[in-house]
């Protein structure tokens, strides 16, 4: 029986990275029955009975597992990257050296390229060519595979995966509102703690309600303690969609330093504005066509005000044009899976 090893930033606690996992695990099940699924996790889970889960980190357990024919899938996020930890770059880098090394087929679906210094680049452009197959989530992540020349496998220009992520049918409905014309959910990391508890202790003046939520567990108390300094509600940790769907009905808009907090308040209908240094941030809200802001930029508590002040003078408008990109978004994902259940299907009959 032929195996596949799924692999991406999963067994972390962080949400987005979560809801991939499962994503591509129905995915997978669902589509290829025959073949056994094999998921890398931080800490494996001896209790599931559909699935092998392994240690992500014992590469010479994985090695005595692999055989020629074999997949390894890469399921979304950001993981060639060496701007939060070069160590997890190296990591990713040496589980496809294994793949190669034991025959072992590669296809990266839904990936956000970057940053990466030039060492980075150089280093991870080779790697890469030795894939079958590459969908990349946004034009960034994909023109920084041309720059790299990484021309071998084939290249799809998708969008995030989770656009065509399925949970309960109500769930992504646009509900009644009950908020306050002006209350706000901000996606939030721990970093940038000063800059970020002056933007938000002015958020709370200027407007009705905010609301800190978080999607990964290492943020929460960083969060906690500015909530409590600005006079904020105590935040929200999201540790499943049903989190988020308790509280979209009361918010107005959302602003984001977390692309899958972006993604998943846009699936609500909420319209949002990106702030993050992070080009995975900008790149989701061009597609978006929302503002998005640096901590680069001047001004920029100035700007977050007056672009939050604009979405709110016409938020009917800009519900309306959420939903339009939902229905576009949502369409490109369908697509960008085909691509990838049939780029499956072919080197399975090989």
């Amino acid at each position: 029986m032929k195996k596949v090893f799924l692999f991406g930033y999963y067994g972390f606690g962080n949400l987005g990275d979560e809801l991939l996992c499962a994503y591509y695990t129905s995915l997978l099940g669902a589509h290829f029955p025959e073949l056994k699924l094999i998921i890398l996790r931080d800490k494996p889970n001896e209790q599931e009975i559909e699935y092998k889960t392994v240690s992500r980190w014992n590469l010479w357990q994985l090695s005595k597992m692999m055989a020629p024919g074999d997949l390894l899938v890469g399921g979304g996020g950001s993981i060639f990257q060496d701007a939060t930890s070069k160590r997890s770059l190296f990591y990713y880098l040496g589980l496809l050296r294994l793949a190669g090394w034991r025959h072992l087929e590669i296809i990266l679906a839904g990936q956000g390229l970057g940053p990466l210094s030039s060492l980075g680049r150089r280093l991870v452009g080779p790697y890469l060519n030795s894939a079958l197959g590459i969908s990349c989530r946004d034009q960034w992540s994909l023109a920084t595979l041309v720059e790299m020349g990484v021309n071998r496998p084939l290249l799809y220009l998708g969008v995030d995966p989770l656009w065509d992520f399925q949970a309960p049918e109500l769930l992504f409905k646009p509900a009644k509102r009950r908020y306050r014309p002006s209350a706000l959910g901000f996606f939030f990391r721990k970093e940038e703690r000063k800059r970020k508890q002056r933007l938000l202790f002015r958020l709370k003046l200027r407007f009705e309600g905010l609301r800190l939520i978080t999607l990964f567990p290492e943020d929460y108390p960083v969060a906690e303690v500015v909530s409590q300094e600005i006079g904020a509600s105590p935040p929200l940790l999201l540790t499943e969609v049903r989190d988020l769907a308790a509280i979209a009905p009361e918010l107005t808009m959302v602003i984001g330093e977390r692309l899958h907090g972006l993604l998943l308040a846009a699936k609500y209908g909420l319209p949002g504005i990106g702030l993050s240094n992070d080009p995975k941030i900008k790149a989701f809200c061009q597609q978006m066509e929302w503002p998005c802001f640096s901590w680069q930029d001047l001004c920029v508590e100035n700007l977050m005000v007056m672009a939050i002040e604009e979405v709110l003078s016409d938020l009917g408008s800009a519900e309306q044009q959420v939903l339009q990109k939902r229905t576009e978004m949502e369409k490109k994902a369908r697509e960008e899976r085909d691509w990838f259940l049939q780029l499956i299907e072919q080197t399975l009959v090989k």
